[in-house]
């Protein structure tokens, strides 16, 4: 990983106070440097102030404040810094921003777009930079991409953000990995969600990381301006600054990894086509210690900014009795298995071999919400006569606490439930699958546990061929991904409705509906732990590892294409309950499991894409279904 660390920060300036804006502008370069902050972006024109006007007519702004450019140049070493000044370029004004590093001043990066509108009147005074790359002072300035010790830098100035033409794309085109944005936006109401989605917009549209500083206060008592900052990748917001603080200068840190940027580019068709056939502008690519030693961000400030769960968000809703992101997913999910049972147009009802367990109770609510939709819900009433459950149980293996989990929750939704013990089934293919293997104590105890699942599909299968029936098959992302399920059985029917849902979203799905809706029942299922009850005691984490575990791990490996040493050193900080070297075997049977267990998700039944993450290759994850891994587990096995 290239954990990078950047910082964006708020400076309170007062316009032609040189001195006592650049001592602002050292303290923060001081605190960044002592973070630990690899690139710090500061606001526009922050050397002079914004709020030039007519002042910036007079040549000795310019001049001064490149003095105080170069004086800011010897003492702010050890972090990268991009810094705000106006230039004067054979008697034009440029608003530009200036990247610091290694004591120097490394070149000058020059505004394209200059807002006439509302409050700004930038064009009065200020030039446009037409594009391409001059000479000034001795130092490129226009369109640059600085290449740095971690990664690829540039930037564009405020409304260069707020342009149709951005200049920012002829720069991702030319290498630019991080694009940062000396702004000096004035506030009004709720003006930082407008700048939040712009940037996390152009993030993910460029596949970059943004960086966005903002001036704070009143730089010549007119305009206020609100301060904030913004990082963001391709996928999330990593940090944000307060908003209207009353210190002079802010400070937000947020620790990326550029090697996520190279992989969402490298598997983005659209981003690859657009990098190269974009904007003809001429953008210079300046070296800057590109042979200098990197010392990566912190893996531990990495991990503390991930999300709590990669597969859920926090409520949206001031009521966090409610999530509308979880909300969203349920009712996704009952409007695909609604249309696929309508527009297939052949069956005349849902059924769910209920275990008690979690995935089937799901999987028999979205039955029950899809029955109550049909025909566009003018049946609903009759939603009872859609849907059908059994329990199949073996008396050796399958509890009354499973039976009355099932039970509880088919009556209180009420819909038909039934009993169809499968002892003497079981028995039946016990004693044959002794006699093709030369013994019973030859039967492998997987086999034994397997045939009870496969009989189980047969039942089902053979069920809906008498009643029209679809079945659902209740796997889930997590089972799917370390081949945690029964070919020929539990992966056997005609709809697979949970197949892209992880074991833990299930779980977190459940528990947020039984509050929800209100439905008791549920709290007995999510009571239990979950067993596929194939063997004496059997308990799936104790089978395969915490589910919250797998799904870290899962999304990792198959979502961010981390190394699996990367990926061990990552759920270490997430986990730290767990022991460092037990994480690291389970990190390696994960990946065994996964490498070895392809051809099952090929075979899988149709399944429903809801989530990013999606392994099904019919629909995008193409993975061979032979290879070798032996170099990743042996990196992994060294790793510290």
């Amino acid at each position: 990983m290239r954990l990078v660390k950047i910082g964006v920060a708020a400076v309170s300036v007062k316009v032609g106070d040189f001195a006592e804006n650049c001592a602002r502008l050292q303290q923060v370069a001081s605190a960044a440097r002592d973070a630990g902050v690899h690139l710090l972006v500061t606001p526009e024109l922050g050397i002079s102030g914004y709020s030039l006007e007519d002042r910036i007519q007079w040549k000795d702004i310019a001049d001064r404040s490149w003095e105080y450019l170069e004086a800011l140049a010897d003492t702010c070493n050890g972090v990268a810094m991009f810094v705000g000044l106006p230039v004067r370029i054979e008697s034009m004004n440029y608003n530009a921003c200036a990247l610091l590093e290694g004591g120097r001043v490394r070149g000058l990066i020059l505004k394209r777009h200059l807002p006439t509108y509302s409050i700004f009147y930038e064009g009065r005074n200020w030039a446009a930079w037409g594009g391409g790359v001059t000479e000034f002072r001795r130092v490129p300035a226009g369109d640059l991409v600085f290449r740095l010790p971690f990664g690829m830098a540039t930037a564009e100035i405020c409304e260069d953000l707020w342009a149709a033409t951005s200049p920012a794309r002829a720069r991702v085109a030319a290498g630019a990995e991080i694009l940062c944005n000396p702004s000096a936006s004035p506030f009004t109401p709720l003006k930082n969600e407008e700048r939040k989605r712009l940037v996390m917009g152009t993030a993910s549209v460029l596949k970059s990381v943004y960086a966005y500083a903002n001036l704070v206060g009143s730089d010549s008592s007119r305009l206020v301006f609100d301060g904030g900052g913004l990082i963001a990748t391709p996928d999330a917001l990593a940090a944000e600054g307060p908003l209207l603080s009353k210190e002079n200068w802010t400070l937000t840190t947020g620790v990326v990894d550029l090697d996520d940027v190279s992989r969402a580019r490298g598997e983005n068709t659209t981003w690859r086509q657009g990098a190269g056939s974009g904007s003809k502008d001429e953008v210079r690519v300046v070296d800057c210690c590109a042979d200098a030693a990197f010392t990566p961000a912190p893996l531990a400030e990495f991990a503390a900014q991930l999300p709590r769960t990669f597969y859920a968000t926090e409520p949206l809703e001031r009521d966090a009795s409610r999530n509308r992101w979880l909300d969203e997913l349920f009712d996704a999910l009952v409007l695909g298995l609604r249309d696929y049972f309508e527009k297939v147009g052949v069956f005349e009802r849902f059924l769910i071999a209920l275990s008690g367990g979690r995935d089937s109770a799901l999987c028999l609510l979205m039955a029950v919400e899809a029955a109550k939709a049909l025909r566009q819900g003018a049946e609903a009433e009759r939603f009872a006569e859609r849907v059908s459950t059994v329990y199949l149980p073996t008396s050796a293996h399958s509890t009354s606490g499973t039976h009355d989990a099932a039970r509880a929750l088919a009556e209180e939704l009420g819909v038909p439930f039934r009993v169809l013990p499968i002892d003497d089934e079981a028995a039946i293919a016990l004693a044959k699958a002794a006699e093709l293997s030369g013994g019973l104590d030859k039967v492998h105890p997987l086999a034994k546990q397997n045939l009870q699942a496969r009989i189980r599909g047969d039942i089902l299968l053979n069920w809906a061929n008498s009643v029209g029936g679809l079945v659902l098959v209740t796997s889930n992302l997590s089972e799917m991904a370390v081949g945690y399920s029964t070919t020929g059985g539990d992966n056997e029917g005609g709809f697979s409705p949970i197949a892209n849902v992880p074991k833990s979203l299930v779980t977190e799905l459940l528990a947020y509906l039984a509050k929800r809706d209100g439905i008791p029942a549920l709290e007995k299922v999510l009571a239990i732990p979950p067993s596929a009850e194939l063997a004496p005691d059997q308990l799936d984490e104790a089978d395969l590892m915490p589910y919250v575990v797998l799904d870290d791990l899962l999304y990792l490996y198959a979502r961010k294409r981390m190394t699996l040493a990367d990926c061990w050193r990552v759920v270490c900080e997430r986990h730290p309950a767990h022991d460092r070297e037990q994480l690291r075997a389970w990190t390696a049977d994960f990946a065994k499991r996964f490498a070895a267990n392809q051809w099952k998700r090929d075979q899988h039944p149709v399944a429903l894409k809801v989530m990013d993450l999606d392994l099904d290759p019919k629909t995008g994850f193409r993975f061979p279904v032979t290879q070798s891994i032996a170099h990743e587990l042996e990196a992994l096995a060294a790793a510290e």
